[in-house]
């Protein structure tokens, strides 16, 4: 589940900002969530507001449901209002520069909306399959593991854990009930399968050639900054890692084949435009001329 950080609130602050767009399509998109009074006047903030303002979070905020980042989003397009009205009071959207910067905005808005467009005109599944198969192809060979895991801020702890385990004839949940009955605060459980690029390295590195399982009889130092935290581990399974199908990876294919299509987009866009270069003096610069392809040495000429 994503949980709230500084930066994901930032986001949130900054997306509210974008002007959202009229879109009365459900009823329930006019139901109003805030009201601020500014300046005696009542200013409105709706459902449907949310929702489209949710489209310009990052990724793995437009995955929340619209319950779970109700109360952030709220508060979010509460002070944008407030910040807004501020900005318009200061002046500041009458400043030259400001208004430069607005129009910047408003074309690269325009930009995005277009190629966003015509790319998806290109990314068909069979296109999007070619793009698979290509990627199935170097995608290289791994294994994922699974693995019980206690967490320690002090190594001489995580060294007194494995032997307790060790006492418990290596029944690492029995050892880890009753270290935590002890220290409530003592971090732990199962990891599900995970692919070893995605461990920390320490922790890969001594899961490397461990099999189901094995108990790595020392405490794994893991660096988070200036401090370390201390990893007891015993492997359950080991296995080799299934290759996502066309269906699961279809949405970062999307992602991969972007630019890409937005290449093929502004090539074929550009044929259609007589275009001048001049150089930092203003004089004319020379058309470039498609070049022919290279004449085969005579030595390399086929038979």
């Amino acid at each position: 589940m994503f949980k709230f950080s500084r930066l994901a609130a930032l986001a949130l602050c900054l997306t509210v900002a974008l002007p959202a767009i009229a879109d009365n399509k459900d009823p329930k998109d006019s139901k109003v969530v805030a009201k601020v009074d500014i300046d005696g006047k009542k200013v409105d903030i709706t459902v449907g507001e949310l929702k489209r303002r949710m489209k310009s979070l990052p990724p793995q905020l437009q995955g929340e449901s619209l319950e779970k980042i109700f109360d952030p989003l709220v508060q979010s397009s509460i002070d944008m209002a407030i910040i807004t009205h501020l900005a318009k009071k200061a002046g500041l959207d009458k400043d030259e520069e400001v208004k430069a910067r607005i129009a910047d905005c408003q074309e690269a808005m325009l930009q995005k909306a277009f190629l966003d467009k015509e790319i998806a005109k290109l990314q068909t599944d069979a296109e999007l399959k070619k793009a698979y198969d290509e990627l199935i192809k170097v995608m290289p060979d791994m294994d994922e593991i699974s693995f019980h895991q206690a967490v320690f801020r002090e190594k001489k702890k995580a060294e007194e854990f494995i032997k307790l385990i060790k006492a418990k004839s290596g029944d690492f949940e029995k050892a880890l009930k009753e270290g935590q009955e002890k220290d409530p605060e003592l971090k732990g459980g199962k990891a599900d399968y995970v692919k070893f690029p995605e461990l920390p390295p320490a922790l890969a590195e001594a899961l490397g050639k461990a099999k189901g399982g094995a108990l790595i009889d020392k405490p794994v130092e893991e660096k988070l900054g200036s401090q370390s935290v201390f990893f007891v581990v015993k492997v359950i399974d080991r296995r080799a890692a299934k290759k996502p199908t066309f269906e699961q990876a279809k949405s970062d294919l999307k992602g991969l084949t972007v630019p890409k299509y937005a290449q093929e987009v502004i090539e074929k866009a550009r044929k259609d435009f007589k275009i001048e270069k001049f150089d930092m003096e203003g004089k004319p610069l020379p058309e470039k001329k498609d070049e022919a392809p290279a004449e085969p040495a005579a030595g390399n000429a086929t038979e």
